[in-house]
C-alpha cells in the first residue's frame, strides 16, 4: 500500500492546479494488438485526469524544450546515439546491465517472468492510447525541422512518452522482485527514458509525464490480486535464475 500512496501522492501534486478533463466515452480495455488489459485499463486509470497538459505548440516553454533537444542533438556522441537506438526496443532484457548482466537472465529460462511483463505491456498500452490521442501533442521533429532522430520516427502522438511509461513501470516491478538491485534498476529506467530525448523523438516533458504515468501504473498493479499472484511465481523463477535467495 505504501507504493500506491507514494505514486498517487505524486500524481495529485502534479495535477493539483490542472482542470479535470472532460469525461470521455467508455473505452474498451484493449491494447493495439487487441489483447484484453490484465489489471489496469483506461477505466481504472484515466491519465488525462492525472497528467498536466503538455506545453502548447508555439509557447515559450515548448520553444525552450525544442532548443534543449537541439542542444542534446548537437552534443550527443556516437555511443550515446547507438544506446538510444538500442533502447528503442521495449524488452525487460534492456535492464540486464542493471542486474549485473547475469547469465541466467534470458528468455528461455524465464517463461513466467516474460509472461508477467507481457501483461504489464498490455496494461500500459491500454492506458496510454487514450491519453496520447486526447493530448494530441505533435512529435518534436514534426515541429522543428532541424531535429534529426536516430531511430524510426513514431507515428503516434508525443505525450506522454510510452517508452518512458513502460520503463518506469517495468523498473519498479523488477525492483519489487529484486530489491537488492533497486537503485540500479531505477537509474537504468532514468537513462532509458532520457534516451527518448537523445533519440530526438520526445520532449523532456513527455519523459517526465511518462515517469509519473509508469509509477502510477506500477502502484495500481501492486494492489491487483491477479498481478500479485502472477508476480509471486515470476519472482521465484527470476531469483532462482539470478541465483538469489
Amino acid at each position: 500500500m505504501n507504493k500506491l500512496l507514494i505514486a498517487l501522492s505524486a500524481a495529485l501534486l502534479a495535477s493539483a492546479s490542472v482542470p479535470q478533463a472532460t469525461a470521455a466515452p467508455p473505452l474498451a480495455p484493449q491494447s493495439a494488438a487487441g489483447d484484453t488489459a490484465h489489471c489496469v485499463d483506461a477505466h481504472s486509470l484515466d491519465l488525462r485526469r492525472i497528467l498536466p497538459p503538455p506545453p502548447a505548440v508555439g509557447s515559450p516553454r515548448a520553444r525552450a524544450e525544442l532548443d534543449e533537444l537541439l542542444r542534446i542533438q548537437a552534443q550527443r556522441t556516437p555511443g550515446e546515439a547507438e544506446l538510444a537506438r538500442r533502447d528503442a526496443v521495449r524488452s525487460i532484457f534492456r535492464f540486464a546491465d542493471a542486474l549485473g548482466d547475469p547469465p541466467g537472465f534470458e528468455a528461455g529460462r524465464l517463461p513466467r517472468t516474460v509472461a508477467l511483463f507481457r501483461h504489464i505491456d498490455i496494461d500500459e498500452t491500454a492506458v496510454l492510447g487514450p491519453a496520447k490521442r486526447d493530448f494530441a501533442r505533435p512529435r518534436p521533429f514534426a515541429v522543428e525541422a532541424r531535429l534529426a532522430p536516430v531511430v524510426a520516427r513514431p507515428m503516434s502522438e508525443s505525450y506522454p512518452s510510452g517508452h518512458s511509461t513502460w520503463a518506469y513501470a517495468t523498473a519498479l516491478v523488477l525492483a519489487d522482485m529484486v530489491p537488492e538491485r533497486r537503485a540500479r534498476l531505477l537509474a537504468r529506467a532514468d537513462q532509458y527514458a532520457r534516451n527518448r530525448t537523445v533519440a530526438g523523438v520526445h520532449y523532456p516533458s513527455d519523459v517526465e509525464a511518462g515517469r509519473l504515468a509508469g509509477t502510477t501504473i506500477a502502484a495500481l498493479l501492486f494492489t491487483c490480486p491477479a498481478f500479485e499472484r502472477e508476480e509471486a511465481g515470476a519472482r521465484q523463477e527470476l531469483r532462482a535464475a539470478l541465483r538469489l535467495r
